[in-house]
């Protein structure tokens, strides 16, 4: 399910923005923006038959794109093998295409359809680096034999299989063709060296192998959540880091929900808000309280922003309230009264506020009446307010809000 997440995401982002950032230099041919026009309505058919035209004509300037998108549209009509074999298509004929990483998205969200957890640990397990050559090879201390009777060298052995199922027996050199498979279900396991895994990127993409963990982790949670917590540690790849956090939020397990907790409280701050920000979608009743502490024990406003927008979500308007009595930056304090606002049920508190509340926050509170839609306390302070800005501030806020008794006041009083 995270998976599809971060897929429609991806592809929600790149026809948003005309495939611009990641298209070749060559402008869209008919036939390929035919076809993301039939995927932006959901016409896999129509978009199928587009793309196929495209990918199969030799004068195309974006046959990857075109490639990656007939792929994307298999997959959405339920014909996965031929999603498989088209994205083994685009890696062999284009392996250095921007496009291929997104085929990689594809493949990943096909086997978590498809249950086939064994191509996800293919994925997302870490490969260890080649180790560098150490030199020449030392000169035994023999003598050597004669040219003609040279010993053969012993054939290296064989790499240790990346999934947690067996390796199948080895294929002989020269393999028929396979027949085309019908979907990941009718392959077999996910060995290293299984011609359909053979074209699969080594794992060294964080993004795809926090997509495979994305699919894992609901089954293989004891496995998994170490591996995603390690990735949410790494100072050096925020952005890997966030996704990590965005994966162990949405899981079921209480154990990911800690880490995510933990990383609010103390990881770097780009980690900090994005744990932050899915903590306030969670749902657990001990989750205000954590945002809490969090707030107190931070010294950065970017962070106690957060807090406020994250306890906006959670309606949270008593602890909201707490914050804009006892919040000494203004740009927080004032955050946290606009988010009151948009709450909607605050409008008590609201009243209290704009008596109480510093000079440098009434505007804010009048603002959060606005959003709250409360024409009688901005008519009020319209009539009353001796500050001639925060007066015409509430006469504007009523202007835009032009509900019958705001434009009749308006009327009334010129």
């Amino acid at each position: 399910m995270k998976t599809r997440m971060y897929v429609a995401a991806i592809v929600s982002t790149v026809l948003l923005s005309g495939g611009l950032a990641a298209a070749g230099p060559a402008p869209d041919s008919k036939r390929l923006a035919q076809g993301k026009d039939y995927i932006a309505e959901e016409q896999w058919t129509r978009a199928i038959a587009a793309l196929q035209a495209a990918t199969d004509d030799p004068h195309e300037k974006n046959r990857d794109e075109a490639l990656f998108w007939l792929a994307h549209s298999q997959h959405q009509a339920g014909d996965n093998a031929s999603a498989l074999e088209t994205i083994k298509r685009l890696e062999r004929e284009f392996p250095a295409s921007r496009w291929v990483r997104l085929a990689h998205s594809v493949r990943v969200d096909i086997a978590e359809q498809m249950r086939r957890d064994d191509v996800l640990w293919v994925l997302a397990q870490r490969r260890a680096p080649s180790p560098p050559p150490t030199g020449p090879t030392p000169t035994p201390a023999v003598a050597p034999l004669p040219r003609a009777a040279a010993a053969p060298t012993p054939p290296p052995p064989a790499p240790a299989p990346f999934a947690p199922v067996a390796r199948p027996p080895a294929p002989p050199r020269t393999p028929p063709a396979p027949p085309a498979p019908a979907g990941f279900a009718a392959l077999p396991p996910a060995g290293a060296d299984a011609w359909w895994v053979g074209s699969m990127p080594e794992p060294t993409d964080q993004v795809v192998r926090i997509e495979a963990l994305a699919g894992l982790i609901d089954e293989h949670s004891d496995r998994v959540i170490p591996l995603l917590k390690e990735i949410a540690l790494d100072p050096n790849s925020p952005d890997e880091a966030r996704r990590a956090v965005f994966v162990l939020a949405h899981s079921q397990q209480p154990e990911a929900h800690s880490i995510v907790f933990d990383l609010a409280r103390g990881g770097s701050e780009p980690v900090q808000l994005a744990a932050i920000r899915e903590m306030g979608r969670l749902q657990d009743a001990n989750v205000s309280n954590a945002l809490l502490q969090v707030y107190t024990a931070s010294g950065t406003p970017r962070v106690r922003r957060q807090v406020v927008t994250s306890l906006g979500e959670r309606a949270d308007t008593l602890t909201l309230f707490r914050i804009v009595r006892t919040e000494q930056d203004a740009s927080v304090r004032n955050a946290a009264i606009e988010t009151l606002g948009r709450i909607g049920p605050a409008r008590p508190q609201l009243h209290t506020l704009y008596s109480q509340a510093p000079a440098d926050s009434r505007e804010a509170v009048i603002n959060a009446l606005f959003l709250a839609k409360d024409d009688d306390e901005l008519i009020r302070i319209a009539s009353n307010e001796k500050n001639l800005v925060l007066r015409q501030r509430a006469r504007q806020q009523l202007r835009l809000l032009a509900t019958p008794k705001a434009i009749k006041f308006l009327t009334d009083n010129p």
